[in-house]
């Protein structure tokens, strides 16, 4: 079947009788399969567009846990409607009584491929995707969570797998199957589904002695199994995406979930700058992944949006809230941080001084 979109399709005249419901659709070819779904394509009649089609695998279909966070991920994502979460067209039964919905098929790559390629040190990626762009990827991502968090919905499982990158600008976070939303008892299934660590998430870079399955990206108050969570997880969350990204390393390691669960809880909070050269990353977005990794909720960001706003200051070349710059460096720092740094500011000082030496002398000797 051709990309191009024809005539023959946009103009062709709905049949008498309209295909509704799971009958629309045909030409099914699998997608992928994770542990709990199965993703198809599949050809829309009625609106001439391939789109994809979301299925609980057969074992799972009777699972009322199961069926809860099916149903949870497409009405979440139905109902916030923001540029980063994929449009729901439709959810409904198929033929054999089992549920399903249909969404948009992206494009693209996620932010967890392009960050295992990067550390990989594929040219072609790092070229494709430098700071600025990445940077730009998590500021979108925030705004949508900021709007979801306004909405009364915490993710909860935000991780870079988790974010679509498209071919176009375009950013997407995917799985709400964990959210929770407004009114939710800490006692939910799902939540303690979460909190007690069965439920599987991926993290980054597992060829190197991780358990795959672990919660690598599991925030302390989720650690500490209370169900106590708000929004300031998925901040944190972001903190340990921006880690990764400054780092090219993976945030958490470890044997098994125990130990997993005790560096979380137990370790120290770690920020770039401990584990890189120095001045291999700025202060401030040092200073801005540490704040959003403090393990108590009450000291990280108290939203999202000032999270993303201390983000998008330093890519304008503004001040961010959670780091002071010094004065003198502050004065003297040029518009573009590619062409003038503190090395270039130091130089700058050290011209200046030798040139007023320069004009003492010659005075003095003029006299």
């Amino acid at each position: 079947m051709s990309n191009n979109i024809t005539l023959s399709e946009t103009d062709r005249d709905l049949p008498k009788h309209v295909k509704n419901g799971f009958m629309r659709y045909r030409d099914f070819k699998p997608l992928t399969q994770g542990g709990e779904a199965v993703l198809q394509t599949c050809y829309d009649e009625n609106l001439g567009r391939t789109v994809v089609m979301k299925t609980l695998l057969p074992q799972l279909q009777n699972l009322e846990v199961y069926r809860k966070r099916f149903l949870r991920e497409a009405r979440v994502t139905a109902q916030i409607p923001h540029p980063a979460t994929v449009p729901v067209y439709e959810i409904s039964r198929d033929r054999e009584g089992n549920a399903y919905f249909t969404m948009k098929r992206l494009g693209g790559r996620d932010l967890c491929d392009i960050l295992d390629r990067i550390a990989e040190g594929d040219a072609e990626t790092i070229a494709a995707y430098p700071l600025e762009t990445l940077l730009n990827v998590l500021i979108h991502i925030g705004q949508c969570l900021s709007h979801a968090h306004n909405l009364g919905v915490v993710h909860r499982d935000l991780k870079p797998g988790n974010i679509m990158v498209g071919d176009y600008g375009e950013f997407t976070l995917l799985d709400w199957g964990l959210a929770k939303v407004w009114n939710m008892e800490d006692n939910d299934e799902i939540d303690e589904l979460l909190r007690t660590g069965q439920q599987q998430i991926s993290g980054r870079l597992t060829g190197r002695g991780d358990v795959q399955g672990t919660p690598f990206y599991m925030s302390p108050e989720q650690a500490r199994e209370t169900g106590d969570v708000d929004g300031r997880t998925d901040i944190y969350n972001m903190g340990i995406i921006l880690y990764e990204i400054l780092t090219n390393q993976s945030f958490m390691s470890g044997r098994n979930f125990k130990e997993i669960k005790r560096k979380i809880l137990d370790g120290p909070v770690r920020a770039p700058a401990d584990v890189l050269p120095r001045n291999a990353v700025s202060a401030e977005l040092n200073a801005i992944c540490r704040k959003a990794l403090l393990k108590d909720p009450q000291d990280r960001y108290s939203s999202m949006d000032q999270l993303t706003d201390d983000l998008r200051a330093y890519l304008l070349f503004k001040p961010v809230s959670v780091y002071k710059m010094p004065a003198l460096i502050q004065l003297l720092r040029s518009s573009s941080r590619k062409s003038f740094n503190i090395t270039s500011a130091l130089w700058l000082l050290i011209g200046a001084a030798v040139c007023i030496v320069t004009q003492l002398a010659w005075l003095a000797l003029s006299r």
